[in-house]
């Protein structure tokens, strides 16, 4: 455990310069901060979510990491388990189909909490037999014990209220990976290993999000995580390559900066925090061919003579802010116009005698939610993001758009897709997926998911560090990387967001205990 002394200080090295007695609050709290890490893993169906979790296993235990304990935790086998299934059978479906029977009945945190409970129980019989359970109390205070270096690998998670309950537990402990394959390379791997009344492509539709509330919600989940890697080729050596990078940055090991495209994406990701719009907030930014940024732009309402309606300073007034959150009490037009057509569609059918008066209330629910009419998005007043940077690049380096790349935080709607279209973009990177949008289907001359076509405009998910974690991964740690004669240091591998370990085992238990009142 020496790696970890040189990170953060332990007992023995405190009393150099401190009496036992004398450690206050803050520095005991400092010593629980441990090098335990949790990576959950998330991707659509047909991703090498299970080879991507062997490949940390074997880095992590690697003599450059020097992890003495990596835990992978298959939520497939939970269901199994719960479900009765043999591990023989091999039917996509009814796994899929048994974990939506369990989140149906012990609530879509179960396989999630599960998950929480064999990572208490490991930890457990880790420092069991490495007996460093034993608290050593000095001058009538407890100082916390050293934790053994031990990651925690659960493959994977498909429902977004996994994700929150894990987040809500591990904090920065909690490393979310989602794992991304074109489709052509998943449908080709799904080909290999279906069972036999397995339909790939409903298969795929159904693993993206499931309108059953209980149902899988990868395509709600995969975009929160806070690393994106791309798997294409299929090859160990990427797998590797792309595996070892996240590790360096996470856990400190190497000087590693930013790629162009995680430049581009904090930098919408950023741009995205101006926005106002009551619906979400979006934002965009504009590269030419080598990578420069050209504009950002971000959703709102423009304003007279130029521009979006914005805040200037702190004490910049509102009473010239006409933005929706300040205007006529505060509401979305786009959901009020739509409202009113609703209303109107509903009036008219009750004047023709269609339906009767008091169907009136089921009617309006049935035309405002369950038809094509919840996905408008004519009646807005906001600039999307997309228009705005597109907007700002052609005022001053418009020449420079053709041929560059735009990145945005949402996959571009219908209406932005045609200008993006004529302005000369070559590719769009995306992070939260659009299900209004129908940017591929009405423009599909032009644009398309498929990666291996150069002959359109390609929509590309994100591949790196989430902007989410960009400051923290990319930041100097606290001990810089030189010495006092100037020559570069790294530390030992540690969590660059390495929480405290006392927090984690109460939040812990309280999960342990839910699960086994669910057992009684």
């Amino acid at each position: 455990m020496a790696a970890q002394r040189e990170v953060i200080p332990t007992v023995e090295a405190s009393n150099e310069s401190h009496e036992l007695g004398e450690l206050d609050s803050q520095a005991a709290i400092a010593k629980t901060a441990t090098p335990e890490i949790v990576i959950a893993l998330c991707g659509p169906l047909g991703t090498p979510l299970h080879e991507v979790a062997k490949e940390f296993k074997s880095l992590l235990s690697s003599s450059d990491y020097g992890y003495e304990s990596v835990n992978v935790i298959r939520l497939s086998s939970e269901i199994r388990k719960q479900a009765g299934i043999p591990e023989t059978e091999h039917s996509i479906n009814q796994l899929i189909e048994a974990g939506n029977t369990l989140r149906k009945s012990k609530g879509n945190r179960i396989l999630a909490s599960l998950a929480v409970r064999q990572i208490a129980l490991h930890r457990e019989n880790i420092q069991q037999e490495s007996n460093k359970d034993i608290p050593k109390t000095v001058g009538g205070e407890t100082i916390p014990t050293v934790t053994p270096k031990t990651c925690h690998i659960i493959d994977s998670i498909k429902h977004i209220e996994e994700l929150e309950l894990l987040r809500s537990i591990y904090g920065n402990m909690l490393h979310v990976i989602g794992v991304y394959s074109p489709i052509e390379v998943r449908v080709q791997k799904l080909e290999r290993i279906k069972g036999p009344k397995d339909q790939i492509h409903e298969l795929i539709d159904r693993d993206s999000g499931e309108e059953l509330g209980h149902g899988q919600q990868v395509g709600d989940t995969f975009p929160q995580a806070d690393f994106f890697m791309r798997i294409d080729s299929g090859t160990d050596s990427q797998r590797k390559d792309r595996a070892r990078r996240f590790l360096d940055l996470m856990l400190g090991t190497k000087i590693i900066t930013p790629t162009i495209a995680e430049r581009a994406m904090y930098t919408a990701f950023s741009a995205a925090r101006n926005s106002a719009c009551l619906s979400r907030q979006v934002g965009a930014s504009i590269t030419n061919q080598s990578g420069e940024i050209l504009a950002t732009g971000w959703n709102d309402v423009p304003r007279p003579f130029g521009g979006l309606y914005e805040s200037i300073d702190i004490g910049t007034t509102t009473d010239n802010d006409h933005r929706c959150w300040n205007k006529d009490g505060g509401h979305c037009f786009n959901d009020s116009e739509k409202n009113k057509i609703a209303d109107a569609v509903v009036d008219k059918l009750i004047e023709k005698r269609i339906i009767a008066e008091e169907k009136k209330t089921e009617a309006f629910a049935v035309i405002r939610k369950d038809s094509q009419l919840k996905t408008l998005i004519e009646f807005s007043r906001a600039v999307h993001a997309e228009m705005h940077a597109l907007l700002s690049a052609g005022s001053t380096k418009g020449d420079q758009i053709k041929g560059g790349k735009l990145f945005v935080t949402t996959y571009p709607c219908h209406s932005c897709a045609r200008h993006i279209v004529a302005a000369g973009v070559s590719e769009v990177y995306f992070l939260e997926p659009y299900r209004k949008s129908l940017a591929t289907k009405l423009h599909d001359d032009a644009l398309t998911e498929q990666e291996s076509d150069g002959k359109k405009v390609r929509i590309i998910p994100f591949d790196g560090v989430a902007p989410s974690r960009y400051l923290s991964f990319f930041s100097t740690g606290v001990n810089g990387r030189k010495n006092k004669e100037g020559k570069m240091q790294l530390s030992p591998a540690f969590p660059v967001t390495a929480p405290t370990i006392e927090a984690v085992a109460t939040l812990e238990g309280i999960v342990v205990k839910r699960l086994q009142s669910l057992d009684q």
